[in-house]
């Protein structure tokens, strides 16, 4: 049978004031936040104590972007504020835009056209009076003559939308009713 023992002290030795509990100040309560891990099959949690350096990327403000570019009309830039406020999973019309701006739906899918900050800033959620998907990227449903179409840009808009939550019918309207809530 084995008896454990303290081990040996050494008696010339003192403790230092550093020891003392009094030398640290008190520590602050730990604050953490949680950070989700997802891989194909899991997912974790950690734990992260809170930092002044954050290391995750942070999205663009798209209202200063708008605000502050240079190339951007003041109708364009309308435009673009008025497209932020459409919720992802909805849509609208290039009328309902137009009717709110007091424009004509053309000058809205011009200003669509030239957005330099899609899909941040989402031109993909304006769609043709019915539902039906319009243009996109300043092209139209059908193919142009040299071989350069709306076709493939009218995919990647509805694979925008499907990925937002949009529901199409089998002639690929979009179902539901349009976004009207402006502000």
């Amino acid at each position: 049978m084995t008896t454990l023992t303290a081990p040996p002290t050494n008696p010339f030795t003192f403790p230092s004031p550093r020891d003392s509990p009094a030398f640290f100040p008190p520590t602050p309560p730990s604050t953490t936040t949680p950070l989700l891990t997802t891989t194909a099959t899991t997912t974790t949690t950690t734990e992260r104590k809170h930092s002044s350096i954050s290391t995750a990327p942070q999205p663009p403000n798209y209202k200063t972007l708008i605000n502050t570019s240079p190339k951007i009309t003041p109708f364009e830039k309308k435009v673009y504020h008025l497209l932020l406020t459409i919720p992802s999973g909805s849509f609208t019309t290039y009328a309902l835009m137009s009717t709110h701006l007091k424009s004509s739906p053309r000058a809205v899918g011009n200003a669509l056209r030239k957005n330099p900050f899609a899909p941040g800033v989402p031109c993909h959620r304006v769609l043709a009076t019915g539902n039906s998907l319009g243009g996109f990227k300043g092209k139209i449903s059908r193919k142009s003559p040299d071989g350069v179409g709306g076709v493939d840009t009218l995919i990647e808009k509805k694979e925008l939308l499907r990925r937002e939550g949009v529901k199409f019918d089998d002639k690929g309207r979009a179902l539901g009713t349009p976004f009207r809530g402006f502000k």
